[in-house]
């Protein structure tokens, strides 16, 4: 398999399972050497594949290795391609990564499928695909403190995996510009109590039906 694309601290943090602010600082401290590329037409940060596979490592290996061994790991990555080594040697140490490549690899591929999970719409909009739903508004919702069964009672149209594609397909590609609002329409009038008026209209009138007989 080639490792030749870049990933950003966003994409990265799907691939280690970890909160994004987490992967930045690490970018932050090195040794990795971010570069900076052009995503939704603002420049950010991002990885090659050797990066991303070395922060997976460190943190698989995180109890063997001393900071020193760390650096000195990084730099043995940078001289062989990866897939093509069964282990990396360095100083004293030989570290197998068949099985790390493995896994950063499966979870890479992870990645890639999502975006079969979406499409984008002529004006730019990402949405579930074969839906008209926005990804980020789902997205929004659920950080809002909405239940996956929430959303779905709001829109029945779709399965939980529908929610959840689109919640880990928006923590992997954020959003530029205006945010969605954290509450759907429905529930922001539910919120003020006019469904509670409703009811109310609707128990009147029974009773005077009551009455009338």
């Amino acid at each position: 398999m080639a490792h030749r694309a870049q990933f950003t601290a966003a994409e990265a943090a799907f691939v280690l399972r970890e909160p994004v602010r987490v992967v930045k600082k690490s970018l932050d401290l090195g040794p990795v050497r971010p570069v900076l590329v052009q995503r939704a037409g603002a420049p950010v940060r991002a990885i090659e594949w050797r990066d991303l596979f070395y922060l997976y490592a460190v943190r698989a290996l995180r109890d063997e290795l001393t900071p020193k061994a760390r650096g000195e790991f990084y730099e043995a990555l940078q001289q062989t391609p990866i897939e093509q080594r069964d282990e990396v040697r360095f100083g004293r140490f030989r570290v197998s990564v068949r099985d790390l490549v493995q896994e950063v690899e499966q979870r890479t591929l992870d990645l890639a499928a999502l975006a079969e999970k979406v499409e984008v719409r002529a004006d730019g909009e990402s949405v579930v695909k074969g839906t008209q739903v926005e990804v980020y508004r789902l997205a929004a919702l659920l950080e809002g403190g909405a239940s996956i069964e929430q959303v779905l009672e709001d829109y029945p149209s779709l399965s939980r995996e529908h929610v959840e594609a689109a919640m880990a397909y928006a923590k992997a590609y954020p959003k530029a510009g205006r945010p969605y609002p954290r509450i759907s329409v429905k529930r922001a009038v539910q919120g003020v109590g006019l469904e509670d008026l409703d009811d109310a209209d609707r128990g009147e009138g029974d009773t005077q039906k009551h009455f009338r007989h």
